[in-house]
């Protein structure tokens, strides 16, 4: 959607910086979490095609890369693909870099992986369902997709709040930023990094989903579930008080 791909071109996403070793050890943490959920670590990875499918600012396909991958990287904003283009010259990695949509792009051009990464992107485009689709095409025989969605229900305090502000402040994606950021009422929302915030409350568009849901995707694609998070086990109506809005997946073709 252009109003997603013009917010993103203005505020990348995730944008980290990595000024302590903290902080990167932080980051290959949770990189590793996610890819435990495939059973995969970063030690296994090594010679594997990966496509890092909305890559943002390019964070995860970096370090791929350094664990000796072949990684391709695409999204749609040529603001986002500039900054991870920076970081690979910076990290002294060789990123096979394209700007393609994924709903709308020709995606079989790029050829087959063993190993598809696409977190936080299907749930910013007007049809996940069919991105999912495209993407589960360019999987290798026995290849791994690894999903990150925003949960139904325990996104829904998110929701609320950017009901109120899209209601009661603007839609205008610059306009919430610049409420978020000077405006004294909004210091109750000001309670994680500012581009977290601009992530919850200003992206134009999101949708949301549950673990129930895609694993009937999985189903009907004659793909194998291999794992997800913690935070979607259990009835997932009562994830309403879960602390993470986010949740993985991950599927292997048979």
């Amino acid at each position: 959607m252009d109003s997603v791909k013009n917010y993103y071109n203005s505020y990348n996403y995730p944008d980290l910086k990595f000024y302590t070793n903290k902080q990167i050890k932080n980051h290959k943490k949770l990189v590793s979490k996610i890819l435990s959920y495939a059973n995969l670590s970063l030690n296994t990875i090594m010679s594997k095609n990966i496509l890092d499918a909305g890559c943002g600012t390019g964070e995860k396909s970096v370090l791929f890369a350094k664990y000796g991958a072949h990684v391709t990287s695409i999204d749609f904003s040529e603001g986002q693909l500039e900054k991870a283009k920076l970081l690979a010259k910076n990290n002294n990695v060789d990123i096979n870099f394209k700007q393609m949509d994924i709903i709308n792009s020709n995606l079989k051009q790029l050829g087959k992986f063993h190993i598809i990464i696409c977190t936080g992107v299907l749930h910013h485009t007007e049809n996940p369902y069919l991105g999912f689709t495209k993407l589960i095409d360019l999987l290798d025989k026995d290849g791994i997709i690894i999903l990150g969605f925003y949960h139904k229900y325990s996104r829904q305090k998110y929701r609320f709040n950017r009901f109120l502000i899209k209601t009661f402040v603007s839609k205008d994606p610059d306009k919430i930023i610049n409420w978020l950021t000077t405006s004294n009422f909004a210091r109750i929302f000001r309670s994680a990094p500012l581009t977290t915030l601009y992530d919850r409350y200003a992206v134009p568009y999101e949708s949301y989903h549950t673990l129930k849901e895609i694993k009937k995707w999985f189903r009907i694609n004659n793909l194998q579930l291999i794992g997800y998070s913690e935070n979607v086990k259990g009835l997932e109506i009562f994830k309403i008080f879960e602390k993470k809005t986010i949740f993985f997946v991950a599927g292997k073709r048979s």
